[in-house]
């Protein structure tokens, strides 16, 4: 048979199940501005009924308790954004590079490479022109040493921005280690929790804020274990398990976009670490053709020069500095007896008094499509290498914007489903405001009930 009190219990009851929702409510609308919140509820249950005997069983309800207090969450949705974020990071990792390499193409005010192309062989013209004049010699020198000096310094522009990029890997690296432990730090408090009966949903929304960060920096996936712990594998590589974080390995390959240990190698397929290892392929790229460029004007021009004569009779001096194997662009310089005296410059095919018939030749190769440029002259060759850098640059651009467009539409459809909203939580505050004014209306009355019947019974 039901208790006297049964009716102050229930009341009892309804007002703890209240007063717990108004904390859920406060609680809600107090991080309505934190990242990666979600939106919590409290699950209300009836409690187990009573029964009394009165021509039958009859079942008296003995009020309501909190069942859970559980996050909203659409796990598809934290997949789809996961994988939209690592697209993110990888897109904004190359476009951040692509930038700094294309300034260093930008023929700024006729400074750049072309600009020093053009005003070589123009030298060359004019001193093949006027054979005898000292200062037009004096001018192919100088244009030789700005070209070489134009190279040689976008080159190690390039060398820089590699380095740089070499740094960028290994704070990415580090950065995602220190999210792992972060990851399997929370997996353990989690654990705990959940052992002791709790329902920590602050730590899961923090766990899947690191997961997202970490999504940004590699290509994650995850698994949620019955313990509740969340695994995250990179790849094949597991990074945490239920046990904890585990070392990711620090050994890169940026030309196969590859990190490796001892025994094994794992392919990097987003974020901004794969984003940083295609910027680091396309780089040295970048730098092959520039070498390319370099050793191919070497052998054009100094097959020229070599055969030609100096006002002085001698023959045989190279212009470009060159040995076997080239060296590419690195250290490409005007030949050392060239850059000590404009009087080593070569004139003509003979020795003859204004012979300008080799300078000519070396003008002329400015038209003249070399095989080991692709059929190409050096002009359009380098041309086409900075159209190359543009493109590149242009579409890593659509590449962000499509990436970041995806990412604000997942976000958008996130917070629809996780998101706290004011007017809703101040609806729910309203209504369990007037509930628990009910319930503590109940109590009253059903305590001055009792009173009557304890002053009946006295």
């Amino acid at each position: 048979m039901p208790s006297p009190f049964q009716g102050i219990e229930t009341a009892s009851r309804a007002l703890l199940a209240f007063q717990r929702s108004l904390d859920t409510t406060g609680h809600n609308i107090a991080n309505v501005n934190t990242q990666g919140y979600s939106r919590q509820v409290v699950g209300l249950v009836a409690t187990t009924p009573t029964t009394e005997w009165a021509h039958g069983i009859i079942s008296i309800g003995s009020g309501v308790s909190v069942s859970q207090i559980s996050r909203i969450r659409d796990a598809m949705l934290e997949s789809r954004r996961q994988d939209a974020y690592s697209e993110q990071g990888r897109s904004e990792g190359s476009l951040s590079n692509l930038e700094k390499v294309q300034s260093t193409f930008l023929d700024v005010q006729g400074q750049g490479i072309s600009n020093a192309l053009s005003s070589f062989y123009n030298s060359w013209s004019a001193l093949g022109s006027n054979p005898t004049s000292a200062a037009s010699q004096l001018q192919v020198q100088s244009a030789g040493r700005d070209l070489a000096q134009k190279i040689s310094g976008t080159f190690g522009a390039l060398k820089s921005q590699e380095a740089s990029q070499t740094d960028q890997i290994n704070q990415t690296l580090g950065e995602v280690q220190n999210l792992a432990n972060q990851i399997g730090s929370i997996n353990s408090e989690i654990r705990k929790q959940l052992a002791q009966g709790g329902s920590p949903n602050d730590l899961f929304d923090q766990r899947d804020l690191a997961i997202s960060d970490l999504s940004k920096l590699v290509n994650v996936d995850t698994h949620v274990a019955s313990d509740g712990t969340t695994s995250v594998f990179v790849g094949s590589f597991t990074l945490v398990d239920q046990v904890g974080a585990t070392q990711f390995p620090t050994t890169f390959n940026a030309a196969s976009s590859t990190v490796s240990n001892p025994t094994a190698t794992w392919s990097i397929t987003g974020g901004k670490l794969k984003g940083l290892f295609d910027n680091a392929n396309q780089v040295a790229g970048y730098k092959s053709q520039l070498d390319n460029l370099a050793n191919s004007l070497r052998t054009q021009v100094n097959s020229v020069h070599m055969a030609g004569y100096t006002v002085a009779g001698a023959t045989g001096q190279k212009f470009f500095n060159d040995s076997n194997p080239q060296t590419g662009a690195a250290d490409f310089a005007l030949d050392a007896a060239v850059d000590a005296s404009a009087a080593n410059v070569v004139i003509g095919n003979t020795s003859a008094a204004g012979d300008g018939s080799a300078a000519l030749a070396i003008s002329a190769q400015r038209d003249i499509k070399v095989v080991s440029l692709g059929n190409r002259t050096s002009g359009t060759y380098f041309s086409d290498l900075a159209s190359t850098v543009g493109r590149d640059v242009s579409s890593a651009k659509n590449m962000v914007d499509t990436a970041n467009a995806m990412s604000e539409q997942l976000d958008a459809q996130v917070q629809d489903v996780a998101g706290v909203s004011l007017d809703e939580e101040m609806s729910n505050m309203l209504k369990f405001q007037r509930s628990y004014q009910a319930a503590a209306k109940v109590l009253n009355t059903m305590d001055s009930v009792m009173g009557d019947l304890i002053n009946i019974l006295r």
